[in-house]
């Protein structure tokens, strides 16, 4: 990882933190919705341009650059763009479900108070580790939010991409068909979520056979007024369908 690299998600990590503290603030009633929703924009429009930073830093990376284009190859590389991105937009689906709900509400239903206190930090530590960059320690602590409640829409979106990208640049299908399975599971269970949509999405255009699919999660994705920083990320692969954001 380049120096430049490193600064950029060393910014990340720090408006997350900021985002979360506002967070942490709302549910304890010491900050206004307004306010939250305030201190969220400003983060967020931060965080796109530094997930546009961060693409521009692979694009230009000329020890990155294939010499010859050939189809795997440039799969791989939209794979390690969306990584990079992902660092940034990991966060999302977690924000909107907080923006949602008043404070001192719970986003895990009917889970008892203990177990919805656990989930949230397991929640909390995956987005941390994923800002890190430490994948191993995401998956860990989305696998342990996923034995509190298996349809978290959250923790199967965020794993399930992990998984899929960890599969595929090992080549191990069953890593590869776990992270899909998860994908798939968090559609189901959250059909409006914009990062659940994209990421399966995603999944469907990088494996053989799932043309269709792809167009179809991308479709979705695109009715669903995605933040820009996952429209970033969606970048290559609509123009790859022939869709648009706009």
């Amino acid at each position: 990882m380049s120096r430049e690299l490193q600064r950029l998600m060393d910014e990340v990590a720090l408006r997350e933190a900021s985002l979360r503290d506002a967070r942490s603030e709302f549910e304890a009633n010491e900050l206004e919705a307004s306010e939250l929703a305030v201190i969220e924009e400003r983060e967020t429009k931060a965080l796109a341009d530094l997930a546009n930073r961060i693409a521009a830093l692979d694009a230009d990376d000329p020890e990155g650059a294939p010499v010859e284009v050939t189809p795997r190859r440039r799969r791989k590389s939209l794979l390690a763009v969306a990584l990079l991105c992902f660092a940034v937009a990991a966060g999302i689906t977690l924000w909107s479900a907080v923006a949602l709900r008043q404070p001192g509400s719970s986003a895990t239903g009917s889970i008892s108070a203990s177990d919805a206190k656990m989930l949230q930090a397991l929640l909390n530590e995956g987005e941390l580790d994923v800002a890190k960059g430490n994948v191993a320690a995401a998956l860990a602590a989305y696998d342990a939010a996923l034995e509190i409640d298996s349809t978290n829409s959250v923790a199967l979106t965020q794993s399930g991409w992990f998984y899929f990208t960890t599969g595929s640049e090992q080549k191990n299908l069953t890593l590869v068909q776990k992270g899909a399975n998860r994908l798939r599971q968090a559609v189901s269970v959250a059909p409006t979520s914009p990062s659940a949509h994209l990421y399966y999405g995603i999944a469907a255009l990088s494996t053989p056979g799932n043309h269709q699919l792809a167009l179809s999660e991308f479709r979705r994705f695109l009715k669903l007024n995605p933040p820009p920083v996952l429209q970033l990320v969606a970048k290559p692969y609509l123009a790859k369908l022939g869709l648009s954001t706009k």
